[in-house]
């Protein structure tokens, strides 16, 4: 018997305004898997991994995690579940140490000891452990990207949304964040990953799902859609 999803999404409706921006979109995430999120900008991929977050309210439909349905809880309610994200440009507080944006990220976590999580980002990221007493705005954009993970990883997480992680980062760092990725997902946490690099997306997911103007237009196993004629022209160039 399959096991039961993780996350679900059921006819989701987002719309900012009048304006819609994911039109009944349903899809699910299987305990343990990477699932890629792919699509052109204004797919609606951001939309929704905040949604999932709690940061935006859809206006119909349902999400579920764990078998709870979440879209009807505030976004510190939905990281208190154990959902995380590190969004697209990275967000971390600048004027504040490497050490004290990576507490923050377990706030959900007042009282409990963080030095085993601190010590666990760091083994991950040894870069942040050389970096913890530097202001975060002073870090450079790979090393961000590093402590937006990192961060997001502080609240423990059983779903951990990665919104552009490679975004504007020299390729030698995106096969470094890519590794980091699969370590954190050996370790038992599930990823939904957006990603505008589609043809690394797919060669370390399990299943993605491509968007078109907020509607689901193709589902597949990543393999699959990674030789999916058209998904190479849209997505992934000339090899």
């Amino acid at each position: 018997m399959a096991a039961a999803p993780l996350l679900e999404l059921k006819n989701l409706v987002v719309a900012y305004g009048g304006v819609e921006a994911i039109h009944g979109l349903s899809l699910s995430v299987a305990p343990g898997e990477i699932v890629t999120i792919l699509g052109a900008n204004g797919a609606g991929k951001s939309t929704t991994l905040m949604a999932i977050s709690g940061l935006v309210r859809p206006k119909a439909g349902e999400i579920h995690f764990k078998g709870q349905r979440i879209d009807v809880l505030r976004s510190h309610e939905v990281v208190q579940l154990g959902v995380t994200q590190a969004p697209e440009g990275r967000r971390v507080f600048g004027p504040m140490t490497v050490e004290e944006n990576l507490k923050l990220g377990a706030f959900t976590r007042r009282g409990q000891d963080l030095e085993p999580d601190l010590a666990r980002v760091y083994e991950l990221f040894p870069r942040l452990l050389e970096r913890q007493k530097q202001m975060a705005g002073t870090l450079s954009g790979g090393e961000q990207q590093m402590l937006a993970i990192g961060r997001a990883l502080m609240a423990r997480p059983t779903l951990l949304l990665l919104d552009e992680p490679s975004l504007g980062l020299a390729p030698l760092l995106v096969k470094s964040i890519f590794a980091t990725i699969k370590s954190i997902n050996e370790s038992g946490v599930t990823i939904i990953l957006v990603e505008q690099n589609a043809r690394a997306a797919l060669k370390l997911a399990n299943r993605g799902y491509v968007l078109d103007v907020g509607r689901l237009a193709l589902e597949d196993r990543a393999e699959r859609l990674l030789n999916n004629p058209q998904v190479r022209d849209a997505y992934l160039g000339a090899r």
